[in-house]
């Protein structure tokens, strides 16, 4: 019954054809960036990611500048570095292509997992895909962080608590994003087993470095890390620099020039609104309210940032699925999925005017605008959602 149903479906929702999409869209950017310059310039990121499981390997420190190797800063934690030993195995050609392949489909396999009917996950794979383009033509780790929270969301529906923990501690142990799994702690049914497995994962994973780097070299990365993440919060900040930053505050500051303007002006309120949003104890039985709370910490994550820049922003796209297919689909909800497709995930890609992209979304971080009003528009229906009789 089951082929029956997938022979009837139009080719665009086949469950081969979109899984073939995205492995060739995996194969394809990998070969692309590989192929473009003789340095390798364009998979510079993932050329940070290979070399520094060869720097944990011979003791060396992870958050050194290595101009001979790349440019910029390894930003992640060292059991990333250990992570990338399979990677650091074969040449960079065949290396970023299996890197590329590997976010790809794990995140679409991910997204087809989700506790929804399967038109509404045809539709966010769809919704998500263009932006995860974007962040693999950088070679970036971000639709596997974004990965490891959906996957952690989705075996918390499953109560297989010990998976959701591991997923959110590698996420918080790699990149701090995964942090916000924790929210998913008040939707389980056996918190206390939920937090056992936390705190276990939690000392495993973060044993490992000490494990294979020793005591001193182990405490040396750990304290490296928290040092490089706040000066690179620091540098984010800086409104010359318009790759990063394209948070709501970065916004602002942009606007006004100023670069002095806190995030606390955005944080406090927006922390309040979350906790009250959250805390409607009786919905929680609710899955539409949970999967909208899901999509609404994504978004929140890419506003609050300073690090936001256009290849994170696919870890906001299910957020903007989901909202789109949860929805009754008026002609006000399919102008916000248009505009924010349009200026969030299609203008840092070559089919955007340039001179649009350059003089006006980048210089004053409007790709945030539209993740901002359905955010908004998120918090409005998460109020106004009835309890469940």
């Amino acid at each position: 019954m089951s082929d029956k149903l997938e022979n009837r479906s139009p080719w665009y929702a086949r469950l081969n054809v979109l899984m073939g999409i995205w492995l060739v869209v995996g194969i394809f950017t990998g070969w692309k960036q590989y192929s473009l310059s003789e340095v390798h310039s364009h998979i510079n990121n993932f050329q940070i990611f290979k070399a520094s499981f060869g720097h944990f390997v011979h003791r060396m420190p992870l958050y050194l500048e290595y101009p001979k190797e790349y440019f910029d800063l390894y930003l992640y934690g060292p059991i990333f570095a250990i992570l990338m030993a399979p990677f650091s195995a074969l040449p960079d050609g065949p290396s970023v292509i299996l890197w590329n392949v590997l976010n790809s489909v794990v995140l679409f396999v991910t997204l087809w997992h989700l506790p929804l009917v399967e038109n509404k996950r045809v539709a966010i794979t769809w919704i998500v895909l263009n932006s995860s383009i974007t962040a693999l033509l950088n070679t970036q780790f971000h639709a596997l962080c974004l990965a490891l929270i959906l996957w952690s969301y989705i075996c918390v529906e499953k109560k297989n608590y010990f998976w959701a923990t591991l997923w959110i501690v590698l996420g918080i142990y790699i990149k701090l994003y995964g942090v916000v799994g924790l929210a998913f702690f008040f939707f389980a049914k056996d918190r206390l087993r939920f937090a056992s497995y936390f705190v276990f994962w939690l000392l495993v994973i973060g044993f490992i470095p000490f494990a294979l780097g020793g005591f001193d070299y182990g405490l040396q990365t750990y304290r490296e890390w928290m040092g490089i993440l706040a000066h690179k919060n620091e540098l984010n900040e800086n409104i010359k620099n318009i790759r990063t930053d394209v948070c709501v505050m970065g916004m602002i500051r942009r606007w006004t020039g100023d670069p002095t303007i806190s995030n606390l002006w955005f944080l406090v309120p927006s922390m309040l609104l979350n906790v009250y949003l959250f805390f409607q104890t009786k919905k929680w039985s609710d899955p539409d309210f949970r999967l909208r709370i899901l999509a609404f910490v994504l978004l929140y994550i890419m506003l609050a940032s300073t690090g936001t820049e256009s290849p994170t922003l696919v870890m906001a796209f299910p957020a903007v699925g989901i909202w789109f297919v949860l929805g009754e689909k008026t002609p006000a909800r399919w102008a916000m999925l248009i505009f924010t497709l349009l200026i969030s995930s299609f203008s840092p890609t070559d089919i955007f005017p340039a001179y649009i992209r350059n003089e006006f979304i980048n210089p004053l971080a409007l790709m945030i605008v539209p993740l901002f009003g359905v955010w908004i528009w998120l918090a409005w229906e998460l109020f106004r959602e009835k309890q469940p009789q």
